[in-house]
């Protein structure tokens, strides 16, 4: 995820970010925030892409296949209106697709359309409720209303679907962060780095819920393994450094608050940064 273009930090429909309230017994040092971010966007129409047979004379009959191709094309590039165009085409000509109706979700959710694109990943599910991606929208979406039951509810099910569903379990974990579920939250982190151990955003989550629990050191660790997977991330170098500054090292905390002004120039991050900084003792 690139932090250095996410300068709004709030919920988006799919690649959101976070801020957490710092629970009651840090507020001694309130001025420290952690954030979390959650797990990347999945790209439309993953797993069941159809891709069409090649002729040598493009036909005149309309090729839903390339139509939604197309929107993928579309959305891939950032035009979500022609992505939406691309992907209802496709089904006008083809019905019944899931992984289609998966996509224009995707689309809708980033026109922020959010009521529309939960229709979309229903019927997508109503045709087959065992692909997780769908299920795993949905959540997203129902997190973004917010609706946390219904969010929990797809969560798991996209569990259910896919065990070993990493990204749905750091979804879960965002989840149970904004209730204040920290015990559950880092459970449910702990089980997404399991399964991808090379996911940045797993780790950093990680050492956020490490943190909120007061686990200084191993919320270091956490974020010192984000840092290494993702040194171009703004929000792992911001909260090492408000882990540092906890464990009162100021030096090196001043040295992440500094990565962060490089990083992520004319954003929130830089504004916080330099917050951040100007509390730190000399």
């Amino acid at each position: 995820m690139n932090d250095t273009a996410d300068s709004s930090r709030h919920w988006l429909a799919l690649g959101f970010a976070a801020l957490l309230a710092v629970p009651l017994f840090l507020t001694v040092a309130a001025f420290y925030d952690l954030a979390t971010v959650s797990p990347d966007a999945i790209v439309a129409g993953t797993p069941l892409v159809i891709t069409p047979t090649l002729t040598a004379q493009p036909s005149a009959t309309p090729d839903p296949a390339q139509a939604y191709l197309d929107g993928l094309a579309a959305y891939q590039a950032g035009d979500y209106a022609a992505a939406e165009h691309g992907f209802r085409a496709a089904l006008a000509l083809a019905p019944g697709q899931p992984d289609w109706h998966n996509s224009l979700g995707l689309a809708l959710a980033q026109l922020g359309r959010p009521a529309e694109a939960i229709a979309q990943y229903q019927a997508a599910l109503a045709i087959d409720p065992a692909l997780a991606e769908a299920q795993y929208n949905l959540a997203a979406a129902y997190h973004t209303l917010p609706d946390f039951p219904a969010a929990e509810a797809a969560y798991r099910a996209a569990l259910q679907a896919a065990p070993d569903f990493a990204l749905a379990y750091l979804g879960l974990g965002n989840l149970y962060q904004d209730q204040q579920r920290s015990a559950e939250a880092l459970a449910a982190y702990q089980r997404a780095v399991e399964l991808a151990p090379e996911l940045a955003t797993a780790h950093l989550n990680l050492g956020v819920a490490y943190a909120n629990l007061g686990e200084w050191n191993r919320a270091a660790t956490a974020l010192e393994r984000a840092v290494a997977l993702e040194p171009g991330s703004a929000s792992a170098h911001y909260n090492l450094g408000v882990v540092y500054a906890y464990q009162a090292r100021a030096e090196a905390a001043r040295q992440a608050f500094q990565t962060v002004l490089a990083l992520a120039p004319g954003t929130d991050w830089e504004t916080d940064a330099r917050r951040q900084l100007a509390q730190l003792q000399p």
